[in-house]
C-alpha cells in the first residue's frame, strides 16, 4: 500500500388563505363591504383564538427567488492502521472502506472533522495531522446539483501544492483521497459536498 500515494472512489403548493387585517381580525370580504353600505350588518367576527394565524412573512421578496445556498466541502480525517481496533462508530456507514484497497487496513479512528467554505476559484485550506495541508478548490458549478472541484497536498516542508485529482461530483456525493503516511499507518481523507 506504500506505493500508493491516491484513491479515489465516488460514494458517490399552494393554499388559499383568507385575508387578515393588521390587527390579525379577518378583513372583509368583497360580499361583505358591499352589503356594509346597502344597511346589512356583517356577522361580528369570531374570537381571534379562534382564527387562524396570518401566514409568516416570505423569506425572499415575491418574484425574486430564494437566494442559492452556500457550497461546503465536509472533510472527514481518518487513520488508517493494522491496530485490530475496528472501526471508529463516528464514521458512519462509509462502504468503500471493506473494498480494496482500504480493506488492507483493519483499524479507521476519526482524527478530525472540518467544514471548509467552497467559492469559486478560492482554494480552502485544511490542516492535516502529520504537518502537511490539503487544500479544496472550487473550479466550476456545472449545475445546482454538481460540481468540478481539485484537491491537492502540500510538498512536505514546502508551500507549492501538488496536483493530486480533479473530481467532478454531485452534492452529496464523496470521494476519497488517500496514501499519506501517518504514525503506523496513512491518511483517509473523505470529501462531501453539500448545500
Amino acid at each position: 500500500m506504500k506505493g500508493v500515494s491516491l484513491a479515489l472512489w465516488s460514494l458517490v403548493a399552494a393554499l388559499t388563505l383568507p385575508a387578515y387585517a393588521v390587527d390579525g381580525q379577518r378583513a372583509p370580504s368583497a360580499a361583505s363591504a358591499a352589503g356594509a353600505g346597502s344597511g346589512a350588518h356583517p356577522a361580528p367576527p369570531a374570537p381571534s383564538a379562534h382564527l387562524p394565524h396570518p401566514p409568516a412573512p416570505s423569506a425572499h421578496p415575491p418574484g425574486h427567488p430564494p437566494a442559492e445556498q452556500p457550497l461546503t466541502a465536509e472533510v472527514l480525517i481518518l487513520h488508517a492502521t493494522n491496530e485490530q481496533k475496528g472501526i471508529d462508530p463516528r464514521i458512519g456507514k462509509l462502504p468503500e472502506l471493506g473494498k480494496s484497497p482500504f480493506s488492507n487496513y483493519d483499524s479507521y479512528k476519526v482524527l478530525d472533522r472540518a467544514r471548509l467554505p467552497l467559492k469559486k476559484d478560492a482554494p480552502q485550506h485544511q490542516k492535516l495531522p502529520n504537518g502537511r495541508t490539503l487544500q479544496v478548490r472550487l473550479l466550476d458549478e456545472l449545475g445546482p446539483e454538481s460540481v468540478r472541484m481539485s484537491a491537492s497536498i502540500n510538498r512536505p516542508n514546502g508551500k507549492e501544492f501538488l496536483p493530486l485529482l480533479e473530481v467532478k461530483a454531485h452534492v452529496g456525493q464523496a470521494f476519497i483521497v488517500a496514501g499519506q503516511s501517518h504514525k503506523k499507518g496513512i491518511l483517509v481523507l473523505v470529501i462531501r459536498v453539500v448545500k
